[in-house]
């Protein structure tokens, strides 16, 4: 899973950042003690609202509302915080699986799309998925210079 998930989020160093800070000495560590739990072998992921696609010291998100029509999804989440763990410039982005590919994590990067409007849609490619495929999406944030992340929060469509 490990090798698939860092294939999903590219350069960003989420894990690599978290764990040198806890003192951890490999990130894969980190991400499989946060998230060996909610794998099974040969099946992937199962436990999708405690799985974690990130995090970090940011402030994590508080989603407010989910909606989703057809394979485009709104998330709305609460913006009323400007501080040294939350900037209204962190950058959002948007792990998801879908529903019938438990062991294949995506990410979006949502270019210009910031904490700070409170809201994002994103299209998740359609990939071939019957219509209605459940997605588990994960919210999470990340500062202008990918030096810090925010634990990502569960919203399931």
């Amino acid at each position: 899973m490990w090798r698939i998930y860092r294939r999903a989020i590219g350069d960003l160093p989420i894990w690599k950042l978290m764990a040198k800070e806890m003192g951890i000495n490999k990130s894969d560590s980190l991400f499989h003690s946060q998230n060996g739990g909610c794998f099974r072998p040969g099946e992937g992921v199962w436990a999708f609202p405690t799985f974690r696609f990130s995090t970090g010291t940011l402030d994590a998100p508080v989603i407010t509302s989910v909606t989703r029509e057809g394979w485009s999804v709104t998330l709305n989440w609460e913006n009323d915080i400007d501080c040294p763990k939350a900037s209204v410039s962190d950058q959002v982005y948007v792990g998801y699986f879908y529903g019938t590919l438990p062991r294949a994590p995506q990410m979006i990067t949502c270019l210009n799309s910031f904490r700070g409007d409170g809201k994002v849609t994103v299209d998740i490619p359609a990939a071939k998925q019957p219509e209605g495929t459940p997605l588990h999406l994960y919210l999470f944030f990340g500062n202008k210079d990918t030096t810090r992340f925010s634990p990502s929060v569960y919203a399931g469509v």
